[in-house]
């Protein structure tokens, strides 16, 4: 086991002025989001960092709210300069997305029979863009046919290898390799029990090595451009696309398993076919058909938490 430490003992502080009052737990915290180990929440602070192939120095996040406001503390090796904080500061902006496109869908929508008991539940809901590209996507590769144990063991198993341990504010958190620091082979991947996707973590890598991204030039274009950029990239499918994009009016794909749920959640079929279930979106919930159908299968595992749907337990396996 490899682990490099890095203490981040300097600290500056951000602050955020909302549009309106924000649920911090429900922003930072969803119960179908995977248990990455790439950042810690203990419902009043969410820790997180920004990610090494960005091409900075590490730096450590620390969200909290503060006087009614969001607060990010940004921690460093060394102390903060105004021309660094002026590079990094467009990457910490964009990660909580501060703008109203819930207060306009709660709105048009609050008769809606499936969004209506949502909205009293997810007020004060900001969205969160966590994690770069090359983290997303191999995060995704973990997820491939696997259980969710499973796949936080690979993840776990291959931060302990060729992370970096960060220490700030009294905890420890975990970052992933930067792509060019990856010069591991099939063989000794596979010896971290990440099986076949051993291939498609070298091919993801390899892309970002030989291919200069720029993340935010990249999540300023269009949807359909940006769509078409992403799949330019190997081990980019279009369900990944979706996952990455994240946009309120984005929908093109539905995976299997989650048709699963929504078709038997909506309609009480055992499963709708994909085009079927798309276009039900669109036509219901438009150019906010994408956001629609992230609170609808979110506020479906919100329900099930408070009281089992013993339906969900065997698609889940639970």
């Amino acid at each position: 086991m490899i682990i490099i430490k890095k203490k981040l003992k300097h600290q500056i502080t951000l602050n955020y002025e909302l549009k309106q009052p924000i649920d911090f737990k429900k922003t930072f915290y969803s119960p179908t989001r995977f248990k990455s180990g790439l950042e810690l929440y203990d419902m009043i602070n969410n820790w997180y960092y920004l990610p090494l192939n960005l091409g900075f120095d590490i730096f450590g996040l620390k969200f909290y709210m503060q006087y009614q406001q969001l607060s990010v503390g940004v921690f460093s090796e060394q102390k903060l300069g105004e021309v660094v904080l002026e590079k990094i500061r467009p990457i910490i902006d964009s990660i909580v997305i501060l703008d109203d496109k819930f207060i306009k869908f709660y709105e048009k929508y609050s008769q809606d029979r499936f969004i209506h008991n949502i909205i009293q539940k997810d007020k004060g809901i900001y969205n969160v863009r966590m994690y770069s590209l090359y983290e997303k996507l191999i995060v995704s590769t973990y997820l491939q046919n696997a259980t969710v144990q499973r796949t936080i063991d690979m993840c776990q198993n291959m931060l302990d290898q060729y992370g970096t341990l960060l220490q700030f504010d009294n905890i420890e958190l975990n970052a992933m390799w930067q792509p060019k620091d990856l010069t591991a082979g099939s063989e000794e991947l596979r010896a971290l029990k990440v099986g076949y996707r051993d291939k498609n973590i070298l091919r993801i890598t390899d892309h970002f090595v030989k291919n200069e991204i720029d993340e935010q030039k990249l999540w300023q274009l269009p949807t359909d451009q940006l769509e078409k950029e992403l799949l330019k990239i190997y081990g980019v499918g279009k369900q990944t696309v979706f996952y990455i994009i994240g946009r309120s009016e984005y929908l093109k794909h539905i995976s299997p398993w989650e048709r699963k749920i929504l078709s038997k959640y909506i309609f009480d079929k055992d499963l709708c076919e994909e085009k079927f279930l798309v276009n039900w979106f669109k036509e219901n919930y438009k150019d906010m058909c994408g956001l629609a159908f992230s609170l609808i299968f979110n506020d479906i595992f919100d329900q099930h938490k408070k009281k089992p749907f013993l339906w969900l337990q065997k698609i889940m396996r639970e």
